[in-house]
């Protein structure tokens, strides 16, 4: 009986590591498949407008311009000193802690409706389904890439410097795409399984945006509420982007080390748990 056991063990973490192995192979061999997927939707929304793709740099600009003279101008709100003009410094900060987290925030819930609304590959054999989340993770990122450029350009042209911190914008993009692929994984798989996923996960996103650090800085936090923004993943993101892009600072190494980890042994579960539901997808859309 014990032997049986021990065989059908071993048998799951086979398929296990050899469902591994072949995802990781998909994501090479079908690299060009990701791109094509990613880049259909991050300019499926542009087609059929006249300015195109312009209008992946002409939204973030309005938006900047439009945060910065109502918060800190009509408003006065002042988060960050700003040499010669403290007024310019809300809408900038309230911009850059918003472009991550809506990166997450869509991902996540694109990821929940992404097996039953992408059927016609799901049902078919060949189709290597788990490059689904990944392709929107990116799609989702370079958007907001986009929103960085921008930030850059009006940070350079309204205090008249920029920090070498933004070449590192990158590296922590690379990091939130783990983070943001692990729960992708997760929440694609639990869409699948559960139907009114989607509608749990809108709430729970809505409530993460105001225990994140987004509209209210850290340091005006509580002592007894502070342990909200350390177990908070989206806490550090926010911090550490505004610390690259605002300030010129680096995040603490350890909490950069804690993040990473995290974010890969999320990737793993979920990547995990994804494999293990992939052979029922066909019979839940």
């Amino acid at each position: 009986m014990q032997a049986r056991v021990d065989i059908e063990a071993r048998e799951a973490n086979d398929g296990l590591s050899s469902g591994f192995r072949a995802a990781l192979s998909n994501y090479y061999e079908r690299r060009w498949l990701v791109l094509y997927l990613a880049r259909r939707q991050l300019f499926a929304g542009y087609q059929g407008s006249f300015l195109g793709v312009a209008w992946a740099f002409l939204t973030p600009l309005l938006l900047v311009v439009l945060y910065t003279l109502i918060f800190s101008e009509i408003i006065g709100i002042r988060f960050r000193d700003v040499e010669g003009d403290n007024s310019l410094n809300f809408g900038l900060y309230l911009y850059c802690g918003l472009l991550p987290f809506l990166a997450f925030s869509e991902a996540l819930n694109r990821s929940a409706a992404m097996i039953k609304s992408n059927s016609q590959y799901v049902k078919n054999l060949v189709f290597p389904t788990e490059v689904l989340p990944l392709s929107t993770t990116l799609g989702t990122l370079v958007d907001k890439l986009f929103g960085f450029v921008v930030l850059a350009g009006v940070l350079l042209f309204l205090e008249g410097r920029l920090n070498w911190t933004l070449v590192l914008v990158p590296v922590l993009m690379g990091l939130q795409m783990i983070f943001v692929l692990g729960l992708s994984y997760i929440f694609a798989t639990l869409g699948a399984l559960v139907p009114d996923i989607r509608s749990t996960l809108q709430a729970v996103v809505r409530v993460m945006f105001f225990a994140t650090p987004i509209i209210w800085p850290v340091s005006q936090v509580p002592d007894h509420l502070s342990w909200v923004v350390t177990i908070n993943p989206l806490a550090f993101l926010v911090e550490a982007y505004r610390g690259i892009v605002l300030e010129g600072t680096l995040p603490p190494l350890w909490h950069t080390g804690v993040f990473a980890l995290f974010s890969v042994a999320l990737l793993v579960g979920g990547l995990a748990l994804f494999l293990k539901v992939k052979p029922r997808f066909a019979d839940l859309v």
